[in-house]
């Protein structure tokens, strides 16, 4: 990616779904699914996969992170949204050896557990406000002071006592998760092996007789860092924080990335399986796309799974994506009126001599 091309992904924001108009493309989600699936489409089935968007917890998020001049909008390493680094299931003890387009990558977890994708909301944070100081042209450091509660309120969690408590526990498991890998970044780009935490150590900071957590100290890997300072980031959208399930979560990363501002990104349901991390087998991972593309809960995409070829096809919602829609809305094979099928006829069996 050239500098020019790299500073305006870093800097621009995703488009939200809540900011656009998003009637054209919706409309369009369920004929493309009727026409799928072979079955007519009916008025009750098109307004029933409509997408109306996550419900609105923390209206504050933004504006809380320009008063404190952190990064108005969250970013992403564009290495770990290609990659499975972080894991889709809670308590995953298992090593895991991924290997794609030359790519090595090796995740070994702490007797803890390895490091969640919602773990990595913490890291995101993090990363946001490193290239914040960045654009900003700042000094900046490894090491990463923040609250707490800017944190939670950041990543849209509960600031109870028990978010808190969570905060840390995240900590362990980003501190103790180990990686080895050869994907390239930095500027000259570098392909190296090498090892190392997703993040190098935390502290934190307590105040009151109850002993409540303040404020952490994050020191960034050397990996993240040289990929923060880099701009080797996207912005995403702030609707992310809002999906609580972890596919979810690693399909609008993967959409992201391979899609983003375009319209349309297909993969086969194997590879984007491998790319998302899940060990479940084939079917039970077919169900969950399905269920999430049916759902329309992706923030900025409709996510469509296609029967004929066992494939995904994720669509933005904004123009390029309709126009994207209304091109395969024709391609695909138009589904058979009612009654329009040949019965079968039963015939008897033929008697053995």
């Amino acid at each position: 990616m050239a500098d020019a091309e790299r500073q305006k992904a870093a800097s621009e924001p995703a488009q939200s779904g809540a900011q656009e108009s998003q009637e054209g493309p919706t409309r369009r989600v369920a004929p493309i699914q009727a026409r799928n699936q072979g079955k007519a489409l009916t008025p009750a089935s098109s307004q029933a996969n409509e997408h109306h968007g996550p419900t609105p917890v923390l209206t504050q998020q933004i504006d809380l992170f320009i008063a404190t001049g952190r990064a108005a909008m969250p970013k992403d390493e564009l290495a770990t949204m290609e990659h499975p680094v972080y894991a889709i299931e809670d308590g995953d003890q298992r090593i895991l050896s991924y290997e794609h387009n030359g790519v090595t990558l090796e995740v070994t977890p702490s007797v803890k557990g390895r490091a969640t994708i919602h773990d990595k909301d913490i890291v995101l944070t993090c990363v946001s406000k490193v290239v914040a100081a960045v654009n900003r042209g700042e000094a900046v450091s490894r090491t990463v002071s923040i609250k707490a509660h800017d944190v939670l309120t950041f990543t849209n969690r509960s600031t109870s006592g028990r978010g808190y408590e969570l905060l840390e526990q995240a900590l362990e498991r980003l501190a103790g998760t180990r990686i080895k890998t050869s994907i390239a970044t930095g500027k000259p780009a570098r392909r190296r092996t090498k090892g190392f935490g997703l993040i190098d150590a935390w502290e934190t900071i307590t105040r009151g007789p109850n002993n409540r957590l303040e404020e952490l100290r994050i020191t960034l890997s050397e990996f993240t860092f040289d990929a923060a300072m880099a701009l080797e980031v996207l912005s995403i959208d702030q609707d992310y924080f809002k999906l609580r399930k972890a596919t979810e979560k690693r399909l609008y990363e993967l959409a992201r990335k391979h899609c983003g501002n375009q319209g349309r990104w297909k993969v086969g349901l194997e590879l984007l399986q491998k790319k998302v991390g899940s060990r479940q087998p084939l079917f039970k991972f077919r169900a969950a796309v399905r269920g999430i593309g049916e759902e329309g809960s992706l923030p900025s995409y409709h996510l469509i799974f296609l029967h004929a070829d066992d494939s995904v096809v994720f669509y933005g919602r904004g123009d390029a994506g309709l126009a994207a829609m209304e091109s395969d809305l024709v391609s695909l094979p138009k589904p058979k009126a009612e009654g329009s099928r040949r019965k079968s006829v039963r015939r008897p069996a033929k008697k053995e001599i």
